[in-house]
């Protein structure tokens, strides 16, 4: 993903660093400052200050005060869950550069129930997640907390009824309560012990809801249904003389619960509460997750980390400064430059790229009296930090925006296209008036930007879906290709600049080439294609808009390069002339990019469904080197 430089001029400001980000995540899950120090090794001065930065960052409170300390708030909460996907991706890049892992990095995301920070799930997901850092650095498993449903491309855990190919795993209701004896108690309660008691029940999935009314009335207890969770009402708790709650041990923080009550299991009944795993996409890595979840339960400490052993921490990652400092230097090829752009004085960003290269344990760059040459190294990099970045702006212009209300229209992005008879329009238009049809009265809000561009709006929320020409490697997103397009030199008819039939990709170089920037998506695929033959492009005119090119190549001899499904129709309106790209064909992929874990509306999914049908429908246009394609997704490989 390469960034145009408005790209870098409408990133948001920052100094949060990845170690205050850190804090304020140990600070939630601990529940309390005292624990977060000592688990992370530092002065109670610095958890709250880093805290504190982290609120003013975004602007939101994120903690509350209670009679026992305070509680995360639901803008704290929302900060919790996005930074700690955030912190995973940042963790696994620098792991996965210094492996020198020669399998393509994959993203594997784990959704799991919001609002249990500090959890048995969430301790047993980073256990597989540092697992795999060492038996496949190439796969990073990115927690995704939300609403969760079995679906075929995630990997999940859910209290809802299993599926046929998920894995279960048994829990058990834990009841906390006030009294003398604090701690986690050995003794089980029977449903006698629970007769005619008043019993709070925190915010919990809604799956888990009918079993515990069942629980209910066999034991003849009542219940207290509250709107706040589970880390909320311990903290308001904490000082009342009587006060009693029930929740599954796989989401309690078991730690922070028994320093202020006594955490007692209740005997096994038929109302057990009963994990899922749904594995569909990645048996391998649901296979060790459920290995994991189930040697906690059945280890029966009553805490998820048990006394002694440490904290599964995350893997070294490059600071966040030093990650901007790197992107800089990649893009601008020049320290000068990249100072200028960083606003900092050269000197210190010559520091910065030593410490870089240090940490990283290779040289990165090639350094002449014409600048830096980034290696091959650099390059994979690069790669990894580039998206990185992106993901962490996005995720703080989505902190920092204001909760809005009502229903919203449904928002696509478009990449621009040549005109209306190219395929890709036509199948969109075709697709929006059948959408039409069925939803007369909803609103389509259609906005066009280069692939990169698109991206960028689906992490910050400004776009639903949208239909793009390639794949990227994005954690947070799903890409499911649709069709594939094959580019093309085009040239006037009458220019006599190309004999008749296909062309190599050796004879670019001699041609007088009209091209599109770096930072359009056609050009990072033609540059990606020529750079594994030893080649360049050097085009006499940079102009992005396709249709622009096109004026180049009809008023004067040059010629472009274009998919051949754009043009395909109008080549005789326009007289010109189209010769295929081959040894090698240079392909194009047409992809429908969308949310991994934001839930979509009816509308949209019927977008989606009719978007679908329009390309299908249209068949293999052998002619106009479009294939139409079905989605493909392999799985991660070696998992052990």
């Amino acid at each position: 993903m390469v960034a145009s430089p408005n790209d870098i001029e409408r990133a948001p400001r920052s100094v949060m660093s990845l170690t205050q980000i850190l804090s304020f995540l140990t600070l939630v899950e601990e529940g309390g400052v005292a624990r977060a120090s000592k688990r992370l090794g530092v002065g109670h001065s610095t958890v709250s200050a880093h805290s504190k930065l982290i609120g003013e960052e975004i602007g939101r409170h994120q903690f509350s005060r209670t009679p026992g300390g305070f509680t995360v708030t639901a803008a704290g909460l929302d900060a919790y869950n996005r930074l700690r996907a955030f912190v995973a991706h940042a963790s696994f890049c620098f792991n996965y550069f210094r492996r020198e892992a020669t399998v393509a990095a994959s993203f594997v995301t784990v959704a799991m129930p919001s609002g249990f920070p500090g959890s048995m799930l969430d301790l047993a997901a980073k256990k597989v997640s540092l697992h795999l850092t060492k038996t496949a650095p190439e796969i990073c498993l990115v927690p995704a907390y939300g609403e969760v449903s079995p679906t075929e491309d995630l990997l999940g855990l859910y209290y809802g009824e299993a599926e046929t190919d998920a894995l279960t795993i048994r829990d058990r209701w834990i009841l906390v309560r006030s009294g003398a004896n604090i701690g986690w108690s050995e003794r089980v309660l029977s449903r006698a012990d629970l007769f005619d008691q008043r019993i709070q029940v925190p915010k919990l999935p809604a799956e888990l809801h009918g079993s515990l009314l069942t629980l209910a009335e066999m034991a003849h207890f009542s219940l207290e249904w509250s709107d706040s969770g589970i880390q909320g009402i311990l903290s308001s708790a904490s000082q009342l003389q009587k006060f009693c709650a029930i929740v599954p041990e796989s989401l309690l923080n078991g730690g922070m619960a028994a320093e202020y009550f006594e955490c007692v299991a209740i005997e096994s009944t038929d109302c057990d509460p009963k994990i899922s795993i749904f594995c569909a996409a990645y048996p391998l890595i649901a296979a060790r997750l459920h290995a994991e979840l189930q040697m906690l339960i059945q280890a029966n400490t009553g805490c998820a980390v048990p006394p002694g052993e440490p904290v599964p921490s995350e893997p070294e990652a490059l600071s966040l400064k030093h990650c901007r400092s790197f992107i800089a230097l990649y893009e601008e090829g020049n320290v000068r430059r990249a100072a200028q752009r960083l606003s900092i004085v050269q000197p210190a960003l010559t520091v910065q790229l030593h410490h870089i290269e240090e940490q990283a344990g290779c040289s990165l760059f090639t350094r002449s009296h014409h600048g830096l040459q980034a290696n091959e190294r650099a390059d994979v990099l690069y790669g990894l930090l580039r998206p990185l970045i992106a993901e962490f702006n996005a995720t703080l212009v989505h902190l920092r925006s204001a909760v809005k209300k009502g229903v919203s229209p449904v928002r696509i992005g478009l990449i621009p296209a040549l005109d209306d008879e190219s395929l890709m329009s036509e199948g969109f238009a075709t697709a929006l008036d059948k959408w039409s049809r069925t939803y007369g009265d909803g609103v389509a809000q259609v906005m066009e930007g280069y692939s990169s561009t698109l991206v960028r709006w689906l992490h910050s929320g400004k776009i639903d879906f949208a239909l793009i020409d390639r794949v990227f490697m994005d954690p947070a997103l799903i890409f499911e290709p649709i069709a594939e397009d094959t580019m093309a030199v085009v040239v006037d008819s009458a220019s006599g600049l190309i004999r008749p039939g296909p062309v190599t990709v050796e004879q670019l170089a001699q041609l007088p080439l009209v091209l599109p920037s770096s930072r359009h998506g056609l050009r990072t695929l033609l540059a990606q294609t020529l750079r594994q033959r030893g080649l360049s492009l050097q085009p006499r005119f940079e102009v992005d808009s396709m249709a622009g090119c096109l004026s180049l190549v009809k008023i004067a001899r040059y010629a472009t390069i274009l998919p051949m499904g754009s043009v395909y129709k109008s080549r005789d309106r326009r007289r010109l002339s189209v010769h295929e790209i081959r040894e090698p064909r240079i392909i194009r992929t047409m992809c429908l990019a969308r949310s991994r874990v934001k839930p979509s509306s009816p509308a949209e999914r019927n977008f989606l469904e009719e978007l679908r049908l329009a390309f299908l429908d249209s068949g293999d246009h052998r002619e106009s080197g479009m294939n139409i394609m079905a989605p493909q997704r392999a799985e991660p490989s070696h998992v052990s």
